[in-house]
């Protein structure tokens, strides 16, 4: 079987970020059950227009994009158009495209090409931009842009996978017809093992900067009352200090030290392992989610998480069995830190039965099975009436 992706996958040789840490691993494991996978991405920083590379049997062609400002000025569509030229002279090649997130304009890109088709959702654009501060005016413009793209031409395709009762739900109110497979994330082995010990005194927090993921809401709790309880944050993901620094003269917290504070950056799967053994609980004080993989690597590894009950995260936490689902807010993360330090025997019970259900729902044999079986099921009926 011959299979294309369009998927969002970073510069393998920029050491600073990982290759789709959540697709690479089934892209590995459909390789290795002789599945022949070539992933087309865009990427303005190339000085080509076209990479091709050969990445653990995995074929990946890189296509250079405008910079962001040029992109947004001409609506993604020289964007759009480039890829879509390369796709048209190889799309016959293949047995299946899988598309892979809507937020990237894929499915504007694969519209018009008669080869059965798949899109996965990953996040959804057109519920993202509803949480978006009015600050970052930008960021909403662009996100904006993406869900009007998402909203025209989700309708217009038939099959999708989903991950949580949250994106089906959405796929199913705008477009009735469709058919939805549901098939949970490959995560990587490296948090297939228990990564956890109640003995320390870390919170850890993955998600930088960026304000969507809550970090000024857990710096605020932080600043109220956790700090007192002697725990100290580790931050992961795309901030510095003088970010935090920011938030506290911004917020007035006038409690904090940043001594306390450890701002790692990006961190690969072995960076990451490090800060579970060193953590206490996951806080994921997101405005909103689909899957995150965070929250799905650390129930591997047995490590609690306290995450805000929005968007498909539901479909992860059942509240008290498997971690605790908040509201959003400073004092919603303040009790569930202190539940967590004060009920030992809640803390052991969440750390080993989201461990249990965890490792049943991202089971990498049954994953690639089902990929594999909805593959040949969409090629088998796919006909020319479907173009």
């Amino acid at each position: 079987m011959n299979v294309l992706w369009i998927a969002p996958l970073a510069l393998i040789e920029d050491g600073n970020v990982q290759p789709a840490s959540w697709l690479m691993p089934l892209a590995k494991a459909l390789v290795a059950k002789n599945v022949n996978v070539t992933v087309i991405t865009y990427n303005s920083k190339i000085r080509k227009n076209i990479v091709e590379i050969e990445y653990e049997n995995i074929k990946v062609v890189y296509i250079k994009s405008p910079k962001l400002t040029l992109d947004f000025i001409t609506l993604y569509q020289l964007r759009i158009n480039k890829v879509k030229k390369y796709l048209k002279k190889i799309v016959n090649n293949f047995d299946i495209l899988h598309i892979h997130g809507t937020e990237h304009q894929y499915e504007v890109m694969s519209i018009d090409f008669k080869i059965p088709k798949i899109i996965s959702i990953q996040g959804i654009m057109s519920e993202y931009i509803k949480v978006v501060p009015l600050s970052r005016w930008k960021q909403f413009l662009e996100w904006r842009l993406s869900a009007f793209y998402e909203m025209q031409y989700v309708p217009k395709n038939y099959y999708y996978c989903c991950t949580t009762k949250w994106d089906s739900a959405f796929i199913k109110s705008v477009n009735p017809q469709s058919k939805i497979y549901m098939i949970w994330k490959m995560v990587r082995e490296e948090f297939n093992n228990d990564h956890f010990s109640p003995q320390r005194n870390n919170i850890l927090f993955v998600g930088g900067r960026n304000p969507i993921k809550g970090l000024r809401e857990l710096l605020c709790a932080y600043n109220s009352s956790v700090q007192s309880l002697g725990f100290k944050l580790i931050i992961l993901g795309h901030c510095v200090i003088d970010d935090i620094q920011n938030i506290i003269d911004e917020e007035k917290l006038e409690s904090i030290s940043t001594d306390n504070i450890d701002c790692r950056g990006m961190q690969d799967s072995r960076g990451m392992v490090k800060a579970y053994k060193e953590s206490y609980c996951l806080v994921h004080p997101t405005y909103i989610d689909n899957d995150p993989l965070s929250v799905c690597e650390a129930q591997l590894s047995g490590l609690p998480v306290i995450a805000t009950d929005v968007g498909g995260v539901s479909s992860l936490i059942e509240n008290e069995q498997t971690g605790l689902l908040i509201e959003n807010g400073p004092k919603a993360i303040e009790i569930a830190i202190k539940k967590l330090h004060d009920d030992g025997l809640l803390r052991e019970y969440i750390s080993k039965e989201a461990r249990r259900v965890a490792r049943e729902r991202h089971d990498p044999k049954r994953i690639l099975s089902e990929t594999i079986a909805m593959y040949e099921e969409v090629i088998s009926k796919t006909t020319k009436n479907d173009f």
